[in-house]
């Protein structure tokens, strides 16, 4: 399998926005350390491509795949606010809501069900002139003074990709096209390459959180 660093377009810093050449500084690499998020049991010590799908009409709205079509994780419509990610044998893995109704759109997410109070991390986007950005703050960081990993839709290559604090550690590289236009409706379905030791219920979850705030942009309101 080929790493995500292969396939990876060049990533820009948030200084990099107001450049017009858009020139890349960094070179990429895989996590020398595994990153654990969820349990040490969702990594793979090699890389592995993961199938995102969306769909409107059924419960399970969105589904997580491995390249053999194995279906890794699901997550259902949301229930009483909060939109659960679930294992191939149904029992919680994460769990996540909007914090409140804000412009960054936070999201919190919850170690299995909500319910147990064990929160993990939260998300909250920020924009660029070119970039749309899901920054990934861990419950252990108080002060937020720089987020711990971010999700990032590059505008001007069309590329989006998830990224450690240093934006050279690469987790995984998601291969569907991104655009600042509203009106260009968001692939329902697009493959990720993950990186080797990189947590995937982990990475999952950020795909969907991903969505759901697209979403929120795109149409103004959240389902």
């Amino acid at each position: 399998m080929a790493s995500p660093l292969s396939m990876a377009s060049p990533c820009y810093s948030s200084d990099d926005d107001l450049s017009s050449k858009g020139t890349p500084d960094r070179v990429f690499k895989e996590p020398e350390y595994p990153v654990v998020i969820v349990d040490q049991k969702y990594c793979s010590n090699c890389a592995m491509q993961l199938m995102f799908e969306k769909n409107h009409e059924v419960e399970d709205k969105f589904k997580i795949s491995d390249d053999d079509g194995n279906i890794l994780f699901r997550a259902s419509k949301k229930k009483n606010g909060f939109r659960v990610m679930v294992d191939e044998s149904g029992q919680p893995v994460i769990s996540f809501t909007a914090k409140h109704i804000s412009m960054h759109r936070r999201r919190q997410a919850y170690k299995g069900d909500h319910h147990e109070h064990h929160r993990l991390f939260s998300v909250k986007k920020t924009r660029g002139r070119k970039s749309l950005r899901y920054d990934v703050y861990m419950a252990s960081n108080m002060t937020e003074s720089t987020f711990n990993y971010r999700v990032y839709d590059n505008f001007k290559d069309g590329t989006s990709m998830i990224f450690a604090q240093d934006k050279t550690t690469v987790l995984a590289q998601l291969h569907t096209q991104v655009t600042h236009q509203k009106t260009v409706k968001a692939e329902d379905k697009f493959s990720v390459s993950l990186s080797p030791n990189v947590d995937k219920a982990f990475v999952s979850a950020l795909l969907i959180i991903r969505e759901e705030v697209r979403k929120s942009r795109y149409k103004g309101y959240e389902s």
